[in-house]
């Protein structure tokens, strides 16, 4: 191995590496098949001769799309390659011709994918990394690629990230990608190098101090996969520093990353994980910033663990009702004793010839979907990954249809503290007249009500909270008083050790329940609705 006998290479002045002339025969391959010297400026066809001897054996689409580090990773070289490097770290210098530059380029990022010790063979050489650096102002897209992949695999290991950011890498890869016209592989390399980067918590305030939000925010529509990951894990890191959120959401960040967890198609696993990291943590954050979320089609849900689940016992021998208690007309035939006409009934029941409005239709499919992972032991696997809050509550987030059914879903279980969870998080939910309609449909009345008669005093006090906040729609409202939640909120409130804010809460449902003008309302929206109906029918007539 040689020693670090290049001297400092700054961005201002690059200048090019000399190689004692007592190491000249350490460049030359045992067998003497190919000699170049190194007081020369070797030609291309010659230095092609050398890529396959220093190049590992996994390519350039081998790097990891992961930005964790590849300090785990043990070198698979040879070792015949290492004399090499210093030579192609060399022809990296602004005294060389472009293409020799690219082909060492190359060379060098296929060597740094043998691992932590291939990379540390070349980071032996100071000033290296500031012409590395320096090649993505290249106009070749082969060697901007092969540079952003080289500081991709270098920025990979702890230990070199901060030497990276000093290159002025940032500020490079920055301007790389204000191009309008730029390859879909310097692009992916490039955001990986800052991916990268924004792992380490002191670059990443230095990245937000940089044009990269915009960036990131731009290449979530980006048509290549990687970019769009690449682009949700800067923003995912971004979000773990609070001072961040007021810059991230006023540019945008929570429609664009709310579009990935409501889409229905399978897509990448990676990016939905990293915009379900990110906004988890603008709703822990503020309130506000939570109900923007909840208005693009996303509710928070706590993570309670399967186990919980385990107490869930469907009827699976009963004909199937609406989520609200509503039954269903039965039509001839047997029942499967297995709860099979209830599952097919959920499934099936968006078709247009069930004549049920949008509101019932989300409710039978969620509660469907809900139970059936409950059922097979399904229902948080694909959200066990999501990262602890400060205070270990855990969280998710769902759509609007399959959050309101796990939330409902989690009031039928015995666990008090993912009752209480479920509570709270419906009272948070229940931000619009929608989404109040949303948890009458699908059943949550019937359920609150029930626990207002529980002895357990949080279980007492997040129901009294969600009631209250879906007491606001007079239709609810009217729903709350018909399930009888007046008989036990009137002893809650006799009671003397009721906490002052739970006798506020309780006196609001009742007020409501009891306002005399309440009734007038209720009959003008049922003739508004009359009258709706009505002229539907006209005009199709």
């Amino acid at each position: 191995m040689f020693p670090a006998a290049l001297s400092v290479v700054t961005p201002s002045k690059l200048s090019a590496f000399i190689i004692p002339s007592s190491h000249s025969q350490h460049l030359l391959h045992p067998n003497n098949a190919t000699r170049l010297s190194i007081f020369s400026k070797p030609s291309s066809s010659r230095l092609s001769l050398l890529l396959p001897r220093l190049s590992s054996s996994n390519g350039p689409d081998a790097t990891s799309s992961s930005p964790s580090g590849i300090d785990a990773v043990e070198s698979t070289s040879s070792g015949l390659g290492d004399g090499y490097v210093a030579l192609f770290v060399r022809m990296l210098g602004l005294d060389h011709d472009p293409l020799d530059r690219e082909q060492a380029i190359v060379a060098l990022w296929k060597y740094s994918l043998g691992g932590k010790k291939c990379i540390g063979t070349i980071m032996q050489f100071p000033g290296c990394i500031n012409l590395i650096a320096n090649l993505l102002r290249s106009e070749s897209s082969a060697t901007c690629e092969a540079a952003a992949g080289l500081l991709r695999s270098i920025s990979s290991v702890n230990l070199y990230r901060n030497s990276v950011a000093d290159s002025g890498a940032i500020e490079e890869i920055n301007r790389l990608l204000t191009q309008s016209s730029l390859a879909t592989e310097v692009k992916e390399q490039s955001m990986g190098t800052l991916w990268n980067l924004s792992v380490d918590e002191k670059l990443c305030m230095r990245l937000a101090k940089s044009d990269i939000l915009p960036l990131c925010i731009k290449y979530l529509d980006d048509e290549d996969m990687k970019v769009k990951e690449a682009a949700g894990g800067i923003l995912a890191n971004l979000a773990l520093n609070r001072s961040n959120h007021d810059a991230m959401v006023e540019a945008g960040v929570i429609p664009k990353l709310a579009k990935f967890l409501i889409s229905n198609s399978e897509g990448s696993k990676v990016i939905k994980k990293e915009a379900r990291n990110a906004l988890l943590e603008l709703v822990k954050s503020d309130d506000y910033y939570r109900i923007l979320v909840i208005e693009e089609g996303l509710v928070p849900v706590p993570l309670i663990g399967a186990a919980a689940y385990k107490s869930f016992t469907p009827r699976l021998h009963e004909w199937p009702t609406l989520p609200d208690g509503t039954e269903i007309e039965k039509t001839p035939g047997q029942n499967s004793k297995y709860g099979a006409s209830e599952l097919l009934l959920g499934l099936n029941i968006d078709d247009k010839n069930a004549n049920l409005d949008e509101a019932k239709a989300n409710a039978i499919i969620g509660r469907t979907q809900q139970q059936f992972l409950a059922r097979i032991g399904a229902i948080e696997m694909e959200e066990k990954t999501v990262s602890e809050s400060s205070n270990d509550q855990l969280l998710t987030l769902l759509s609007w249809r399959d959050g309101v059914a796990r939330l409902v879903l989690i009031l039928e279980l015995e666990d008090k503290s993912a009752i209480v969870r479920s509570a709270e998080s419906i009272a948070g939910a229940c931000i619009n007249e929608y989404m109040r309609i949303a948890f009458k449909e699908a059943g949550a009345v019937k359920n609150l009500v029930r626990l207002l008669y529980c002895d357990h005093n949080e279980v007492q006090f997040a129901v009294i909270q969600a009631l209250e906040r879906l007491s606001a729609s007079n239709v609810v409202c009217r729903v709350i008083e018909a399930e009888g939640a007046l008989h036990p909120l009137v002893s809650i409130l006799k009671r003397s050790e009721t906490s002052g804010l739970a006798v506020e809460k309780a006196l609001n449902i009742v007020a409501r329940i009891l306002d005399p003008s309440k009734e007038m309302q209720l009959k003008l929206m049922d003739l508004r609705r009359c009258l709706t109906e009505q002229k539907v029918k006209f005009q199709r007539g």
